[in-house]
């Protein structure tokens, strides 16, 4: 992995603010996807009540994940102009209101307009602008602290998943939208007034990369380093740049074909409606403490290795489920793919910024994140149609664990770019 040169190691500022800013961060990130992420829970009562097939039903979903990484892509680029605020605004008004307009559906184009093109396009202004923002603020400790605010969606997970549940339970699932969604506003559009970027913002080409260099020592001209990317195009005519975009377009494939079928794997398999909820609830729990561990790790190790181990891990849990029809298993799946779907998360924000720079970071995370999201898209719609085709799940689950491996191994190939 080359890094752009470092002329000058200056040290990060020595306001507090930054510390101020990830607690937010992690805020709007624990509430936006930890009701993106309880999808699972809505799942079973959509389809009583409607009769839709899986695979429609998982379309919405899809839907929503392709738009927010397509327009991930232009909030990214607004933010590196304009900052932050606006664009949260946006996205929490956005989000609030799609969940609000989810209580009153009653056709199936009611669900994706509302699912899949409002909350959609709110969720594009909260990853890639937050966690790009948060690049910005740190150098050293970069890996970790966009650790700690992806292990928001964990924790929102943990917390919103048995929330929407017990709601369901009481008043059904479209009190349920209507109360979430209303959260969702109040807490994303208060929290955005208090983002921004740093008055001397890191990106430039002093970047200091996570995982430091040795110190510079003086070298003939002909061993130089290459000369740092100076524009976006520059950065769309390498190699490496479009290799990742591909791993993390299965990466997204694998995780959220899973993400989504997993309790109506487990409901197939024989198990209750609560013991899905807790597979659920475990991995929210898991994640939460994945991702701050892979930040932590990402900044001693670097990105490459810490993201192979994650997809390792995740590829043999996945065999396990295919071999071993037991609920302990369910649970500690959740656990092992709560590291191989955390590191992925945490490890995009930073190997875009250790290979090409934070000068472009918002767009380049944004077309990176999107080739992901096509890949979130896919997967649940092809399980939900292995599923109908099949009668089972065992055709969708064996089709993501060889992706998995596949994954794995192209991880192992990232070089330096070219």
């Amino acid at each position: 992995m080359n890094y752009q040169d470092v002329t000058s190691c200056r040290t990060e500022p020595g306001s507090y603010y930054r510390y101020i800013i990830v607690g937010i961060a992690f805020i709007i990130m624990m509430i936006a996807w930890g009701i993106n992420y309880s999808f699972g829970i809505f799942f079973t009562p959509l389809l009583d009540e409607f009769g839709w097939t899986r695979a429609m039903t998982s379309g919405a979903f899809s839907l929503g994940i392709f738009l927010e990484g397509f327009s991930g892509m232009f909030m990214g680029r607004i933010c590196d102009r304009l900052g932050p605020r606006l664009v949260v605004s946006i996205c929490g008004i956005l989000l609030g209101m799609g969940y609000m307009l989810m209580s009153q559906v009653s056709f199936v184009w009611h669900f994706y307009l509302f699912y899949g093109v409002v909350v959609g396009i709110g969720l594009g202004g909260t990853y890639v602008p937050i966690i790009s923002t948060v690049s910005k603020w740190f150098n050293r400790r970069r890996g970790l602290m966009t650790g700690i605010v992806s292990s928001g969606m964990g924790a929102g997970t943990l917390l919103m998943t048995p929330l929407a549940g017990w709601l369901i339970s009481i008043k059904g699932w479209r009190f349920s939208y209507i109360t979430i969604g209303l959260a969702a506003f109040i807490i994303i559009l208060g929290s955005a007034r208090f983002l921004r970027m740093p008055k001397n913002v890191y990106a430039d080409k002093h970047f200091i990369p996570a995982v430091q260099p040795e110190p510079i020592q003086p070298k003939p001209i002909q061993q130089a380093q290459k000369k740092p990317l100076q524009d976006v195009t520059a950065v769309l005519k390498t190699i490496s740049f479009w290799l990742l975009c591909i791993i993390f377009m299965c990466w997204g494939m694998v995780t959220f074909a899973i993400l989504v079928h997993i309790i109506p794997f487990a409901r197939e398999a024989g198990f209750s409606r609560i013991e899905g909820i807790n597979i659920l609830t475990i991995f929210g729990g898991s994640v939460f403490f994945a991702k701050i561990i892979t930040g932590i790790y990402v900044d001693r190790l670097g990105s490459r290795p810490v993201f192979a181990m994650g997809l390792g891990m995740m590829t043999i849990g996945l065999i396990m489920l295919l071999a071993i029809n037991e609920l302990w298993v369910l649970y500690l799946f959740a656990v092992i793919f709560a590291f191989g779907y955390g590191s992925g998360s945490v490890i995009m924000p930073n190997i875009v910024a250790d290979m090409f720079g934070l000068s472009f970071h918002g767009i380049l995370l944004g077309i990176v994140n999107f080739s992901a999201c096509i890949g979130c898209a896919i997967g649940p719609v092809a399980a939900g149609w292995l599923f109908d085709i099949t009668n089972n799940y065992y055709a969708a689950f064996m089709t993501t664990t060889l992706l998995g491996a596949v994954t794995f191994m192209m991880v192992l190939s990232i070089g330096s770019r070219k």
